[in-house]
């Protein structure tokens, strides 16, 4: 900022009582001792520790003056705006808050001040100070508790409903206009640490030729936002703030900017509109607002590391790495202003969301981060009730609340995923997700008009939402995720529980049942391997498919292992099902000019579908228990040639990921094994099949060299080498009878 910013510090309000005296703050009345008054922290919060707590709450019978504040130390300079910013950790949205009446008022003052301001609305003052959650109608925040359920302590007023929904009718009314344009000159003036808080985000925004290639490298034919808004908000922003994040970029030109997007963040984001024009100039244009800026950081970091060769090598150069974190920090400060500003949104759901996802891509699926990450999307989720959204019979289908149900599935599908790599808990049970499926139609059709999406909706789908027409689009993946991620749910409740009531029977029912439901499946959701070679099929929905059809596969693996740890007899279900995940799963890789954008899955796919099963084969090698034919479950038992294929094809596989990915460590110890296990198999004669007189060779696995890092997989039925620990060894009389 400039200096004459910096060494001037705007005037304060200065707050008091009916009777004339200053107000206290309120840690010192309720303790009944003296406050001297001093804003934003008192001087005796400040020492005792409770700067976060010191708040000044502001009663409409207050009288608030307007007076000089007392000169304070200089703040540190700031830097040059073309200078980097290292940013260490996002700033804590109390920090942000710095201006007395930023703080909300107590209910009682709020329900009088929304009456005063129906009737009356005021404009803002350019002198005024601009507060984050301010109680004035500039920026009318969501004050209101978010989703609140049957059990809630406001369910006994339900039938206030139709009281309730009047009140809300108004409060929409009483909106500003999205379309009535207010001058930056008018807006009001933030605080200086909340000023520099966002020009440390608008700093880092790329000059727009930069934006324009780190979003074309995002190819995810599955994201509805970035297909239908992601090109117009990136050149609404542009255009918007042109002058602004030109080349040459002055402090002053993104302070009005950040003016700007501060005013409008502080309205309650519009999660409903009449039609998908009116609901994208809420959010671009003079109503760009932050959470519509971190969507887009998202996918400049992505761009950024998918576009860098070698990206994992230069993650580890500090030199290199700065500007994928520059963009995830800007990210994390642009959550901590929205969160500041209103009480949330599903768009920023959506940068939470997508965060966790990028935060994989760097610290890898099992690190605490992405845990942390996911347990705020699923909060956040519940908090604004994406999970319990209604399904009227007579529903007809907008973009927005098409737009909601689709991320509440992004959020369970994703939440299954995560659950099965680190055999944590799943954070999002089914059994409290109300919401329905979205319908399945067609991205470029929900940006058509309400009576239009009704039309198709009554034409186009049959009675359980999937489209007659059977092509396959995000919203059929979307879908049928959420098909595979129900019962992967019921089957975690098992392997992850208290074990009580779990029978043989129970896991052949969910068997069943999870079959019959894939079967139900439109046909064109089926994978074909021929359609690898066909130039008519979309092979980036190709790769989703066959994504799809892993999941499921996925589901059996862990059934025939719950199965054979309760001594059932299906090894040969086991061998068969572990040889397709393992088969399919190199696709990916051999077929990568086909698929190009799932390069950046390939990591987990191969340590979360391939890996174990390369386990089971590894066994099956070393002591043959089956012989090639058809298993019980349908699936064909793979032949030793065909199983000693595969293995050599994984070694490649697991040997192409970088030593330096965030599992890097875990794939180098499992191609250690598998080679092993390969060249002992390849130098020696077969062992026989059970029920041939020979003995099967001995050997000391635990003896091996596999390095210093530890096989055990975070979930059981995913550690299938646990047969090389020699407590499993020496527990079990052979090496084939342990847990397959």
């Amino acid at each position: 900022m400039p200096s004459n910013e910096r060494g001037e510090r705007p005037s304060r309000a200065s707050l008091r009582r009916p009777n004339g005296r200053p107000q206290a703050c309120e840690p010192c009345r309720k303790r009944k001792v003296a406050c001297d008054n001093r804003q934003p922290i008192c001087l005796r919060c400040e020492k005792a520790a409770r700067s976060t707590t010191c708040q000044y709450i502001v009663d409409p019978r207050m009288s608030i003056a307007v007076e000089p504040e007392a000169p304070r130390p200089r703040r540190r300079e700031l830097p040059p705006s073309s200078s980097r910013i290292s940013i260490v950790a996002p700033i804590a949205p109390a920090s942000l808050i710095t201006h007395p009446t930023e703080i909300p008022s107590s209910p009682s003052s709020s329900h009088a001040s929304s009456r005063h301001q129906s009737a009356a609305p005021r404009q803002p003052s350019p002198n005024s100070s601009f507060s984050p959650v301010s109680d004035t109608p500039l920026s009318n925040p969501v004050t209101g508790p978010g989703y609140l359920g049957p059990t809630s302590f406001c369910g006994i007023y339900e039938e206030a409903e139709e009281r309730l929904s009047l009140l809300q009718e108004i409060c929409e009314n009483a909106r500003s206009d999205p379309d009535t344009y207010i001058p930056t000159s008018s807006l009001p003036d933030l605080s200086p640490r909340t000023l520099e808080t966002c020009l440390l985000v608008l700093r880092q925004i790329p000059v727009r030729k930069e934006a324009e290639r780190l979003c074309s490298v995002y190819t995810n034919p599955n994201e509805i936002w970035f297909w239908l808004f992601g090109n117009s908000a990136l050149a609404s922003l542009f255009d918007t703030f042109g002058d602004v994040l030109g080349d040459e970029r002055t402090d002053a030109g993104l302070a009005d900017m950040a003016k700007r997007l501060c005013f409008n963040t502080s309205h309650s984001f519009p999660e409903n509109a009449d039609g998908p024009e009116t609901w994208e100039r809420q959010f671009t244009g003079a109503n760009f607002r932050w959470e519509t800026l971190a969507i887009l950081f998202t996918y400049f970091s992505f761009g950024t590391n998918v576009s860098t060769p070698m990206r994992y090598e230069c993650m580890r150069v500090p030199k290199l790495r700065s500007k994928m974190n520059d963009y995830l920090d800007a990210i994390d400060i642009g959550v901590q202003l929205c969160r500041t500003l209103n009480n949330g949104s599903t768009f920023l759901l959506f940068v939470l969301f997508r965060r966790t996802i990028l935060e994989s891509m760097r610290s890898g699926d099992a690190s605490p981060l992405v845990w942390k990450g996911q347990g705020e999307v699923v909060s956040h989720l519940t908090f604004l009730g994406l999970h319990a959204e209604s399904n009227p019979p007579n529903y007809v289908p907008t973009l927005c609340t098409e737009w909601r149900r689709r991320l509440c599935y992004y959020v369970f599908n994703i939440d299954k995923v995560i659950a099965a790599f680190t055999g944590r808990p799943p954070g999002f049970s089914r059994r409290y997700l109300l919401t329905p499926w979205p319908l399945d139609i067609p991205d470029k059709d929900l940006k058509a008009g309400k009576e239009t999406l009704a039309k198709f909706a009554a034409t186009q789908l049959d009675a359980n939402g999937w489209n007659k027409a059977g092509t396959v689009g995000p919203a059929t993946i979307c879908r049928a995720r959420a098909v595979v991620s129900a019962f992967r749910d019921e089957i975690f409740e098992l392997a992850m529980g208290n074990g009580v009531g779990i029978t043989v029977d129970l896991l052949w029912d969910i068997f069943h049942r999870e079959k019959a439901a894939m079967a139900a499946l439109p046909p064109g959701l089926l994978y074909r391997h021929e359609d690898l070679s066909r130039t008519d099929v979309d092979h980036n929905m190709l790769a989703f498919r066959l994504l799809v059809h892993l999941e499921h596969l996925q589901n059996r693996f862990f059934l025939y292992r719950m199965l054979k740890q309760r001594g059932y007899d299906i090894q040969a279900d086991l061998v068969a099902v572990s040889f397709e995940l393992v088969s399919l799963t190199l696709l990916y890789w051999t077929h990568l000019d086909r698929v190009p954008r799932i390069v950046t899955d390939l990591e987990w796919l191969v340590m979360a579908y391939a890996a174990p099963g390369g386990g089971i084969l590894s066994q099956e090698l070393l002591c043959p228990t089956t012989t090639p034919g058809t298993a019980a479950g349908g699936e064909t038992r793979p032949s030793r040639f065909a199983i000693i294929e595969k293995l050599f094809l994984l070694v490649g596989f697991l040997d192409w990921v970088s030593p330096n990915a965030p599992n890097g460590d875990l794939c180098r110890s499992c191609k250690r094994v598998i080679r092993h296990v390969l060249d002992k198999v390849t130098s020696q004669e077969p062992t026989p099949a059970p029920g041939v007189e020979q003995a099967a060779p001995a050997f000391e696995p635990w003896n091996w060299d596999i390095g210093g890092t530890s096989l055990d997989f975070d979930f059981e039925l995913l550690d299938t080498f646990d047969w090389l620990r020699p407590d499993m060894h020496s527990s079990q009389g052979q090496l084939g009878s342990g847990l397959g």
